[in-house]
């Protein structure tokens, strides 16, 4: 029985040991997995309102507010790309009818909650949306099939 109590005790070290392992070895995000997600702009350089959803097959769908009118939807595809240092990236895109974005964006982000975008004298900070795009953002939005030639153009 003692040795039987001994083989015991020496599994179970093992099977804990290698639990131990597992979890010290869980892989941090890539910043494309990060990205992936509903956002909320919280600072911007305008006063709008600003929802934007990103999906791993690089596409993304923009909800904007400027002002009293209604959301507008603007859906297209985007880049990420490493800058050198491996903290910064480069995020870069286009709209469905073809229209590049106003600019490519450096992206830099210390969690999976938040990052900030800068370009051409933009500063834009967004926060990760875990409850997804406000149902009533969804519902009162009209989608744009053309990014050009419009009053006011989309923040991207």
């Amino acid at each position: 029985m003692k040795i039987f109590d001994n083989m015991k005790k020496t599994i179970f070290y093992i099977f804990t040991a290698a639990l131990c392992l597992l979890t010290a070895c869980e892989k941090e995000p890539t910043m494309a997995e990060k990205l992936v997600g509903d956002w909320h702009c919280t600072a911007a350089s305008t006063d709008a309102e600003i929802y934007v959803t990103f999906r791993a097959e690089n596409t993304f769908t923009l909800y904007q507010q400027i002002g009293e009118g209604a959301f507008r939807v603007y859906n297209g595809s985007y880049r990420l790309g490493a800058i050198s240092d491996g903290s910064t990236y480069v995020l870069s895109g286009e709209y469905n009818d073809g229209t590049a974005w106003g600019t490519s964006y450096e992206l830099k982000s210390e969690d999976t909650n938040c990052f900030t975008l800068t370009g051409e004298g933009i500063t834009e900070t967004y926060d990760r949306v875990e409850s997804g795009i406000p149902a009533e953002v969804i519902a009162s939005s009209v989608t744009v099939v053309k990014s050009e030639g419009e009053d006011w153009k989309p923040f991207l």
